[in-house]
């Protein structure tokens, strides 16, 4: 008789979750810029040793060098959130021309209701309009196992993968079953011009081959066991995908589902069988009408859609009836106070300065956005990373005698302040850039940066120097001042520059105080 054995099972959250199964996949190079609700999937995957983790400067650079890894013969990975996605555009839809020589899988988290978030973008509409295969895991054992099926289709049809997840997906737990890592030999590397050099006569080309890769991927989308039609009382059908479908399982327990996990290329063919075995038949799903516009171009006349207002943040089980029976949602408002910036923060004293001087502040993405609320209510712009640096300049250019400044963080300014600052100096720009330099990136958890020093294993590395890449980008004054014990010469600081013909940098330095207390 055989002897019987039990896999192991850890509790894991939807990132670590992910981070386990692309390891078990045979990872072998991973890059990001932290941003709720992914930054844990980086951080899980810094504590396996086989796998090159980096923390990126930004979207970009991260998406950039994991593709690379993946050009270059090894299973790679880039992850972020919606709004990073943003950043790495220009690489991504190029990439998809280019196809890929290992798997190579871009993960992106959406935040559904905005919790940490400027905006509510819905990533699935990229992979139509970047012809890529969409996967939607409903949980965190499946965002486990749609990665070893992630890496397949992309070395199966030569693309990079997205591999969507939300907030709830992100950060609920449950337990997981744990495999073992498998070994995935490297693929050589050979030139190939016509495959990785896109000008446009080899881009013709390759746009070719994308559409009919489209079309072998429509039909695998048929016949994949992503997408799961599971049949039971046949007078209520439901067609859905993510969280939603364990919401809707929980309150229709009896009802059929199609749950789609390879969501696109869309399976035509499932999606009119389903349609016709069920009496009645509604498409349930977060944000936008994704699913809800192609099954209307499919003509399909009995399904009923979500009221409009349902479009507006987070589904729940609590509202997925109002859902099924189209009524308009009511909108509450959340309990809970206020978020402000932490007792001890250093950016409280820069805040009370520049609110005491009537300075109108450029703000950016950051633990200083909250500065924006009372008491201090001293951030009046907040637009994307970056923006405290450009926007101060635009704003000055349309009231060049104005008291305004620019507020920037330190990581923020590595992101893409820098490009800011050189853009204010060549083209002449006045006034003041604040760098709020907390030493970490503080709003996504404390995650480290090049102005630390130190990796995201910790390790020691070149730090750099931002008060000498200020003077490099040819700012004409920088100043470094610790907020705290020093507001009276700050303010001192702030009034002498504010006045004079010149592009000045102030930086306010002085650690999170959450990071001192970690230490």
């Amino acid at each position: 008789m055989a002897k019987k054995t039990t896999l192991k099972k850890a509790f894991l959250s939807g990132n670590e979750s992910l981070a386990r199964g692309a390891w078990e996949s045979g990872l072998s190079v991973a890059c990001a810029y932290p941003g709720t609700p992914s930054t844990e999937i980086l951080e899980a995957m810094a504590g396996y040793k086989e796998l090159d983790v980096q923390w990126s400067v930004n979207e970009k650079v991260a998406y950039e060098v994991a593709y690379g890894a993946a050009v270059g013969g090894v299973r790679s990975l880039f992850a972020c959130k919606h709004v990073g996605l943003n950043v790495a555009m220009d690489p991504l839809m190029t990439s998809s021309y280019a196809g890929v020589n290992a798997g190579f899988v871009v993960v992106v988290c959406d935040d559904p209701d905005m919790h940490s978030s400027q905006n509510e973008q819905d990533t699935r509409w990229v992979g139509i309009y970047a012809k890529l295969p969409v996967l939607e895991p409903s949980s965190p054992a499946e965002a486990k196992e749609f990665m070893a099926e992630a890496f397949k289709i992309s070395e199966k049809f030569d693309t990079p993968v997205i591999v969507r997840l939300t907030t709830r997906i992100s950060h609920t737990k449950e337990d997981v079953k744990l495999g073992k890592r498998i070994k995935v030999k490297p693929i050589k590397l050979e030139p190939n011009m016509q495959k990785y050099v896109m000008v446009p006569g080899n881009a013709r080309i390759r746009h070719a081959f994308i559409e009919k890769r489209i079309e072998k991927m429509q039909k695998f989308a048929e016949r994949t066991k992503l997408n799961k039609v599971e049949m039971n009382d046949t007078k209520l059908g439901i067609i859905t995908s993510s969280v939603t479908y364990n919401y809707l399982k929980e309150v229709y327990p009896d009802a059929s589902y199609l749950k789609l996990g390879f969501l696109y290329p869309f399976c035509d063919e499932k999606i009119k069988a389903f349609s016709k075995s069920v009496k009645k038949l509604v498409v349930v799903e977060e944000l936008d009408p994704f699913l809800e516009e192609h099954i209307k171009a499919l003509g399909i006349k009995k399904a009923k859609f979500k009221h409009p207002s349902f479009r507006l943040g987070e589904l729940s089980p609590g509202v997925v009836a109002d859902v099924i029976n189209s009524n308009a949602k009511n909108v509450k408002k959340r309990p809970g106070r206020a978020p402000r910036l932490c007792a001890g923060c250093p950016h409280w004293v820069t805040f009370s300065v520049l609110k005491k001087l009537g300075l109108f502040v450029a703000g950016d993405i950051g633990c200083y956005t909250l500065g924006a609320l009372p008491p201090t209510s001293a951030l009046h712009t907040c637009v994307c990373m970056g923006a405290g640096v450009t926007f101060n300049e635009g704003l000055r250019r349309a009231h060049p005698d104005g008291k305004i400044v620019g507020v920037v963080g330190d990581s923020t300014f590595v992101h893409s302040g820098v490009t800011g600052l050189i853009n204010a100096v060549y083209n002449k720009a006045k006034g003041i850039i604040f760098i709020l330099d907390n030493s970490t990136t503080a709003m996504t958890g404390g995650q480290q940066h090049p102005a630390t020093g130190w990796t995201i294993r910790n390790e020691k590395t070149k730090r750099l120097d931002l008060k000498r890449l200020c003077k490099a980008c040819g700012a004409d004054n920088v100043d470094v001042i610790n907020p705290i014990g020093h507001k009276k010469e700050l303010e001192a600081l702030v009034k002498k520059r504010i006045d004079e013909d010149a592009l000045s940098v102030i930086i306010a330095k002085d650690p999170c105080v959450l990071m001192k207390k970690k230490k």
